[in-house]
């Protein structure tokens, strides 16, 4: 009886060794299968979302591009205004320009987003700063003349960090 009783402590103890080993191995299988689940439901979802994020990144370049002063200064119609008319154009198309965008935000970093902002300030900037520098009654072109001076002494820094930015994001 003893030696059936030991077969059977034997037998119980295997059996329990081998439902615990199948158990930890099941556990091990499905944690792996999870996570090449979440792996996968990622990739699916950068794939959707890289369809949408490098059309936004092209319109913030774009945007960049548009504000630039000298950009600005060509698609208006000079001829007929005013320095204080200009001005005011101008920077009425920043602002519509940046507003028309501020959307695309929430495809980019915080930082790169900072240096969007930090050139849309710096062209408004250079705006102010040109039309300070000649009369309110002083022709289109003399502004334009003078945004053209600070541009070119600024070298639309702030513009070239947010274009890199954008490109090194992408």
């Amino acid at each position: 009886m003893n030696f059936t009783m030991a077969i059977l402590a034997l037998s119980l103890s295997a059996f329990i060794l081998v439902i615990v080993l199948v158990y930890r191995m099941f556990n091990t299988w499905m944690h792996h299968k999870e996570r090449a689940w979440v792996f996968e439901l990622k990739a699916d979802n950068n794939k959707a979302m890289s369809a949408v994020r490098i059309p936004a990144f092209e319109r913030i370049v774009i945007m960049l591009e548009r504000i630039s002063p000298s950009s600005l200064v060509m698609r208006q119609n000079v001829s007929h205004m005013t320095a204080s008319m200009l001005q005011l154009e101008l920077m009425r198309n920043v602002r519509e320009e940046y507003e028309h965008n501020v959307s695309l935000q929430i495809y980019v970093s915080d930082e790169t987003w900072d240096l969007v902002q930090a050139a849309k300030d710096e062209v408004l900037e250079i705006i102010k700063e040109s039309a300070t520098r000649v009369s309110p009654q002083a022709t289109s072109i003399d502004l334009s003349r003078e945004i053209f001076k600070l541009e070119a002494s600024t070298e639309n820094i702030k513009i070239k960090r947010a274009i890199t930015a954008v490109k090194s994001e992408l």
